[in-house]
């Protein structure tokens, strides 16, 4: 095999590699939806507004509410139908939740949930995709890391609970495990990091 049809395939297999492990992104989101629901209606208050996120009425969906806030010259957004990272200079990052789908959205404002352009999608260029899944993930984050400060320890596994006791829910890796296989996504190199499973597996 000549050293360009090694490369070649190396790049394939790690293409491959990436659509995995964005693929258990994906499902990381689904299953962080819920969490985050759990979050705005907390005994002890709305904890995304207390966060720094802003309330607004949804378009598109009557009866939903937005939660949205700055984050380093971009916009972050979340609805119970989408979350997204909206930037002027960069692709924008969107997850749609009732496709189970990441994409770049063409777009410095979040568009109205489940009122999207087809031509303002894509997932063409993979490599992209995944970098910005990691931009949306840093947010994330630093959101957990709050969270952990201002709850009980054993918060997120209640949300884990209700949202496994959910009619067809499909819940992900638990709590512990989630955050750190999250965390390794964002800072590992794709070829080290084990997909979601494996870590299932061992939690």
């Amino acid at each position: 095999m000549s050293v360009v049809d090694s490369n070649y395939q190396h790049e394939i297999r790690r293409s491959q590699i990436k659509r995995g492990l964005l693929k258990d992104f994906t499902d990381a989101l689904g299953q962080q939806l819920l969490f985050w629901g759990r979050d705005v209606i907390h005994s002890d208050g709305n904890l995304l507004c207390e966060y720094g996120l802003e309330r607004r009425k949804s378009e598109g969906l009557d009866g939903t509410s937005c939660y949205s806030m700055p984050y380093q010259g971009d916009i972050v957004e979340l609805h119970g139908a989408c979350v997204g990272r909206y930037s002027e200079i960069e692709p924008s990052f969107l997850y749609i939740r009732n496709r189970k789908r990441c994409f770049l959205y063409d777009g410095a404002e979040p568009p109205a949930p489940e009122l999207y352009l087809a031509d303002s999608l894509s997932s063409d260029c993979f490599e992209l995709l995944y970098d910005r899944s990691k931009a949306f993930l840093s947010w994330w984050l630093e959101y957990e890391a709050w969270i952990a400060t201002v709850t009980s320890p054993d918060y997120r596994q209640q949300c884990f609970r209700a949202f496994r006791r959910l009619p067809k829910s499909k819940s992900w890796l638990p709590p512990a495990a989630a955050l750190e296989w999250l965390q390794a996504y964002a800072t590992e190199p794709a070829d080290d990091l084990r997909r979601a499973k494996l870590w299932k597996a061992e939690a």
